[in-house]
This record gives structure tokens, sequence and C-alpha cells, in this order.
């Protein structure tokens, strides 16, 4: 905490510098939540998640964030679910005819079918971007394409170094200019 305090003395907008905080990586609550795509298209709602790192949006439905959405579709899912296999009289979204309540129950095994296609190629691909499978598996089966795009937009750590070595080639090439002009 001193050092911070000296750094913030001698700087006083280090703190809103990147270059001088650590890349904590995607813990498991920021995957739950959908705070997951670091660097990856438009700014999100919020300019900075809970850990306090700059995150971007890649998933944005009508400019609503992948994290809203997959929880909007959950709560959404829930009440199909719901009206499909609950039977409860008196109770408008249990009190159904029967068929709209197979017609519901068909489109449920449809969507859930996909998802579990999905949940597999999840959990495949989550131990190479240092991900739980599990985690990613269950996620991609209750919310679908939401999770398993959010998966997908992860670096795997070799992403990251080629990404660095970019950055890195930008970096030189870009202060090779600025010398280039004094001169």
């Amino acid at each position: 905490v001193k050092a911070y305090e000296r750094l913030l003395e001698m700087d006083p907008l280090a703190d809103e510098d990147d270059s001088y905080f650590e890349d904590e990586g995607i813990d498991f609550i920021s995957a739950l939540l959908g705070d997951v795509e670091p660097g990856v298209g438009d700014d999100s709602d919020e300019n900075v998640n809970k850990s306090g790192n700059k995150v971007q949006k890649k998933t944005s439905f009508l400019g609503i964030g992948s994290g809203p959405l997959q929880v909007g579709h959950f709560i959404g899912a829930l009440g199909v679910i719901l009206m499909a296999f609950v039977e409860y009289p008196g109770f408008p979204l249990t009190n159904l005819p029967p068929p709209l309540r197979g017609a519901l129950q068909g489109g449920l095994g449809t969507i859930y079918l996909i998802n579990i296609v999905l949940a597999v190629l999840a959990a495949i691909s989550a131990p190479s971007r240092n991900q739980s499978s599990l985690l990613w598996g269950a996620k991609t089966f209750a919310v679908g394409a939401i999770a398993y795009d959010q998966l997908m937009a992860i670096p795997t750590p070799e992403e990251l170094v080629e990404r660095a070595r970019k950055e890195e080639e930008m970096t030189k090439r870009r202060s090779g200019r600025r010398g280039g002009r004094g001169r």
C-alpha cells in the first residue's frame, strides 16, 4: 500500500495506467457472470469490471451486453420449463392446453439438444484457455451459444503470447519512427 501511495505521489494518474497493474485473468465469478471478454469489441456498459481491469464486450444484442443477456435467457428458460412441465390449475403459466404444452416441450428438447453439443465442445475447449471444463460445460448447457461465444473470446496462452509479441513489435516501430523524426 505504501508503494502504491508513493507511486501516486509521483504520478497522480498512475491508478488509471494499466501498465502498473498485473492482469488477474478470468476467475470463476467473472466467468459465471459473463464478465469474460477482455480486449475484444466495443466498450462494455461498465468501463471496468469488479477487479478494476478494463473490459470490453464483444457479444451485444441491441446494446445489451452478454452478462445481462445470459441472465435473461436463463430466467426465460426457467419460465418456459415451468410452463412446459408443471401443471397447476388456476395459475395461467401452468394451466396450458396439452398441444401448447407439447410444443413447448418439443422446442425445449431441440434447444437443449443443441446446447448439449455446444456444452461438450465448451468442455473440450475450456482447458486450452485455462478455464474449468465443468463450469463452461454447465454454463453452455444452461444458456447455449451465448456462453460458448464468451468462452471462445477468452484467448489461449498461445494467443496471449502472440498478442504480446505483436504489441512489442508495434511499440518498437512507433519508437523507431519517433527517433527518426528528431534527427
